[in-house]
């Protein structure tokens, strides 16, 4: 006959510690959901509170402000991008282009929500103010590990083409969460990544490539 669960296992520090983990995830969740939703001016936190289901006093606990809350979303999936980067920019030559760009719009799909948010709420001056450092510092991450992988690759002015390449990926994500049951994301994708990493042209060809999209 199996024991009972002790009164000390089942209330000691780990289960208290994962019982506090699952409350910030729900509140994390509930804002996130609420911001898409209604928008961040718009939420309150009072709002946000009732559909965590948990006491107003209780957010106040996890996060100082709304303010606080919305970086903690934001510096959450600013992670799983840098640690998606992070595994593509390892592997090396095209084949690194290849893993970025998928991996890309994998986050994308796994976080549908989030995405709807943050283009959202990417105009908004308040909301840019909050985010300028840490969006400004993940930018420049990423157009970093752009450059580096474009150069190794062997194109020329790897700076600019890290800049087509980051807008045409949230270009391409932006349309993928405004109508996500319909927009052919896979096809789209296939193509970007044999754009960039199907094969390797040589200058001239690329010169050229780039020469004909201009007319």
């Amino acid at each position: 006959m199996t024991k009972p669960e002790s009164i000390s296992s089942a209330t000691g520090p780990n289960a208290r510690g994962r019982a506090r983990a699952e409350t910030r995830t729900n509140l994390v969740n509930a804002g996130l959901r609420l911001f898409a939703r209604l928008g961040y001016d718009s939420t309150s936190v009072k709002q946000i509170a009732q559909e965590a289901g948990v006491a107003q006093g209780l957010l106040y606990h996890y996060f100082e402000s709304k303010e606080k809350l919305l970086q903690a979303i934001f510096q959450i999936s600013m992670e799983d991008v840098r640690r998606s980067f992070a595994a593509a920019g390892a592997i090396g030559s095209s084949s690194a282009l290849e893993q970025l760009i998928r991996a890309s719009f994998r986050i994308v799909q796994e976080n549908q929500e989030f995405w709807r948010l943050s283009y959202a709420l990417r105009m908004q001056p308040a909301v840019l103010g909050s985010l300028a450092e840490p969006l400004a510092e993940w930018t420049t991450e990423i157009l970093g590990t752009l450059e580096r992988l474009l150069r190794d690759a062997g194109y020329p002015a790897p700076a600019t083409e890290a800049s087509i390449l980051f807008g045409t990926i949230d270009g391409i994500a932006q349309h993928y969460t405004m109508m996500p049951a319909t927009y052919p994301l896979g096809t789209i994708v296939d193509a970007l990544v044999t754009r960039y990493a199907g094969s390797q042209k040589t200058e001239a060809e690329r010169d050229t490539d780039h020469g004909d999209n201009l007319d």
